[in-house]
Formats: C-alpha cells, sequence, structure tokens
C-alpha cells in the first residue's frame, strides 16, 4: 500500500470535464440543500435575488453572494451555538470545533458523521501528497480543544494508518513532550513553521541535543504560509524533508499540499471544494490561470453540518497550472500573505510573511522574529514603519549599523519599501506555539 502513488487515483488525476460536471451537480445539490435549511443563507439569497433553480452552470455561482467569517460570527451571536448556517440537525453532529481565534472571537463550525469521514479522506489525500505513509509516527503537539490542528488532525491520520502520539502542549508540558520523542522516535514533525523554533529551544534546553539528533524525517507543516528561506533553515537544522499543508477548520482542514516535483501546494480537495479566485479590492473574478493572483474564496458542496457558500478565507495566493511530473491534476497555489494583513506603506502593498522570508534569509545574524510597528490603525500608512529585528548573539553591536543597511537595501530591491530597523536583542519575542503576530499595534497599548 505504501507504494501506491495516489491515496485516491480517480479524484486527484480527474479530467476538467469530468470535474465540472461533478462540481455542478454537487454545487445545485448544495445550494437547494442550504437555502432549505439555513436561515442564515435563505436571507442572503433572497437579499441577492438569487434562488437554488438559477444554478443552471457553474458560472452562476458567481450570482451567489459572498460569505465573510464576521458574518458568520455576527450570526452565530445571534441566534447562539453553530449559528444560522446550522444545516443539519443538532442530534445528527457528532463534533463541534473552532478557528483558533487568532483574528477575533473563534467562529464554532459542526461536523455530522459524513462531514468527518469526509474530512479524514480529505487529509489522507493531501498528506498522501505530502509523502506521508501509514508507517509514519506523528506525534502532536496542538491544543486539542476546539482547534482543528489537534483532535481533526490525528482522526485524519488514525484513517491513513498512521500512528499517532497525542500530546498538546498546554496540558503534556514541554519536558513530558520531549521525552514521548526519545521513548518513540516519531518520524513526523507536526508543527507550524514557527513553532519549529520554540521546539528547536526545547530540545536543546531540555534533551541537551541537536534537533536533527532526534530521528524526524518528514516535516508536516501547516498553519502559515512556508518560505524557502524558512524551508533551508528547517530542513538543515531537523535533517527533514519540509513541506507545506494547507487547511481552514471553516471550510475543510485538509485542502492542499506539495508533492515536492512542482512549485505550490496541489489542491487536494476535488470534489468537496469549488475555489475561485476574485481581485479582493473589486471582487471581481480573476481567471485562474498560470502565474495569476488574486484572494481564494471556497464554496463546499459536500458539506452538511455548517456549509459555506463563496466563503473568503482572505488568503492571496499565485497559481500554477502547468500540468505536474506527478501526475495530479489539481491547480497548485502559493499562498503570498493575506489580505486582511496586508499593509500599504506609501501607496505599496506589504505582506508580514513576504518580509519575514526576507529577514530569515540573515539568519544566522538574525533570529529571523521581528515585529512591525503600527503607529496608528492601517491599512494605509503615508511614513515608513519601524521594524522591530531580533539579532542573533553571535553578531556584535558595532556590526548592527551596517547590518541594518544591508537588511534595509534587501527589503527595498524585493518589497519596494524602506522600513526603519530597529534592533532588539535575542529573545525579546516570545516563541510561538502556533501562528507568529506581525504586528505591535501602539494604539492599542
Amino acid at each position: 500500500m505504501d507504494d501506491k502513488k495516489y491515496w485516491d487515483e480517480r479524484m486527484e488525476t480527474i479530467g476538467s470535464e469530468d470535474l465540472k460536471a461533478l462540481e455542478l451537480e454537487e454545487l445545485k445539490r448544495q445550494v437547494k440543500y442550504v437555502y432549505e435549511r439555513s436561515l442564515f443563507y435563505k436571507e442572503k439569497f433572497k437579499k441577492a435575488g438569487v434562488s437554488p433553480e438559477d444554478i443552471k452552470s457553474l458560472k452562476d455561482l458567481r450570482r451567489l453572494p459572498y460569505t465573510t467569517k464576521d458574518e458568520l460570527r455576527e450570526t452565530q451571536e445571534k441566534y447562539g451555538g453553530l449559528g444560522g448556517h446550522q444545516c443539519a440537525d443538532t442530534r445528527d453532529i457528532i463534533r463541534i470545533q473552532g478557528t483558533s481565534g487568532t483574528t477575533g472571537r473563534p467562529l464554532f463550525i459542526g461536523l455530522t458523521r459524513n462531514d468527518v469521514n469526509l474530512w479524514n479522506e480529505l487529509f489522507a489525500r493531501h498528506a498522501w501528497t505530502g509523502g506521508l505513509r501509514p508507517d509514519d509516527i506523528l506525534i502532536n503537539p496542538a491544543n486539542f480543544t476546539l482547534f482543528v490542528g489537534g483532535l481533526t488532525e490525528c482522526s485524519g491520520a488514525e484513517h491513513m494508518g498512521i500512528t499517532v502520539i497525542p500530546a498538546p502542549f498546554v496540558s503534556t508540558g514541554t519536558e513530558k513532550f520531549m521525552m514521548l520523542i526519545t521513548t518513540f522516535k516519531p518520524t513526523v514533525l507536526f508543527s507550524t513553521p514557527s513553532a519549529t523554533v520554540f521546539l528547536e529551544d526545547a530540545a536543546r534546553k531540555i534533551l541537551n541535543v541537536e534537533p536533527s539528533e532526534l530521528g524526524f524525517k518528514k516535516g508536516f507543516l501547516a498553519g502559515e504560509a512556508l518560505s524557502e528561506e524558512e524551508r533551508a533553515r528547517i530542513e538543515k537544522t531537523w535533517n527533514i524533508t519540509a513541506r507545506n499543508f494547507y487547511g481552514l477548520a471553516d471550510v475543510a482542514a485538509d485542502i492542499a499540499a506539495e508533492c515536492g516535483e512542482s512549485p505550490g501546494l496541489h489542491f487536494c480537495a476535488q470534489g468537496a471544494l469549488i475555489p475561485e479566485l476574485i481581485d479582493p479590492e473589486t471582487l471581481e473574478p480573476v481567471v485562474m490561470e498560470d502565474g495569476a493572483e488574486g484572494e481564494i474564496v471556497f464554496t463546499t458542496i459536500n458539506r452538511e453540518a455548517t456549509p459555506v457558500i463563496r466563503y473568503r478565507v482572505r488568503d492571496m495566493v499565485r497559481v500554477y497550472t502547468e500540468p505536474c511530473p506527478c501526475g495530479r491534476t489539481g491547480f497548485r497555489f502559493h499562498v503570498i500573505g493575506r489580505s486582511d494583513d496586508m499593509i500599504k506603506v506609501k501607496g505599496v502593498n506589504v505582506f508580514p510573511s513576504a518580509v519575514k522570508g526576507i529577514i530569515q534569509s540573515f539568519i544566522p545574524r538574525t533570529t529571523g522574529e521581528f515585529r512591525i510597528v503600527l503607529p496608528h490603525p492601517g491599512p494605509s500608512f503615508g511614513e515608513n514603519l519601524t521594524m522591530k529585528v531580533e539579532y542573533s548573539k553571535e553578531v556584535n553591536t558595532e556590526e548592527l549599523e551596517d547590518l541594518a543597511t544591508e537588511l534595509k537595501t534587501t527589503i527595498k530591491q524585493q518589497l519596494v519599501f524602506s522600513p526603519i530597523i530597529e534592533w532588539v536583542p535575542e529573545g525579546t519575542f516570545e516563541r510561538s506555539q502556533y501562528k507568529v503576530e506581525y504586528f505591535e499595534k501602539l494604539y492599542e497599548s
């Protein structure tokens, strides 16, 4: 079984015409389903002047209104529980989870048994694409409360046949977590890219070993985009093959993964989601062709408990549509940043994730940690912004002026804006066990 090329060859290599036919059939069914069962969507559709009978082709998807996370939060506050977009009867919902809450109040999502089974299959598709196999051992440090990175990823890995060690930091503790690593020798490093730094420090301080000595083979890195600079650092530090995975609690926990043969994350959720590309400012469609950039939007077409229609996840992506040697027909994409994280500095669009990649390219002279200081609410700033950047212990303070000039020049050349560099010593910023906060908001202090 480990030698097979795909987890689900039919869906992962499906032709475009067959996929369109499947998507149209499932879209019609899903739209009718939410219209009949969701107070939230029935009201939205009526306000937009559209009904299920109007969906006759995939192009008609554009007639349906967009959905935002704020709208779903509002309907949950209004109706309580899962809100007005709950479609399945509560008796049929077997699990309630939620988003991480890093951008506001957590959004709760429900799963029926069919939803869980689908998510398990999507996990297997994208994990197989990324190189995970049933003989792997995965230790999971994620929080097991509402966060899908905990229970959901363990469920999907078990479905695939992977040995799972559930060991959330919050209850396991760092020392016991490290003990579990030395005892069971997991092969899969499951983490956000940012949190690998926290794990590296723990390995050195508690076990007195380098991370590369722990025996990990593969990196299952999700929750954030993985820059090439960060990938190189993680692979060298841990002696692993590091690949990026992508998913969203509010849409599907597991959607895409890198295959290692071509740039970008393969879309692996055929038959479960319809993706679109839009301009985040005009909301007009962007043709999904090779090299196109825009905000990715998802519509669930096989979801029972809490479906979402034309859901704006706020991720800005670059799309790759040229054939991949691996044989998978799903388009590929690279996450550039988030449209709600993007700031404009003197008219230039700046994504913190792009800044992060440059600062990490200066490791070991920097630690890779930084914060962009925002003096007032954005997203537009008419002044040059200050960036606090950690310099490493290896750097003498006399070198910092020249290093600042070099860093500013690189940022100017690659990202077309000029920050003010403020150096802070290594250890100034708390190491994240999940995602990094890129901004220091002076107006909130």
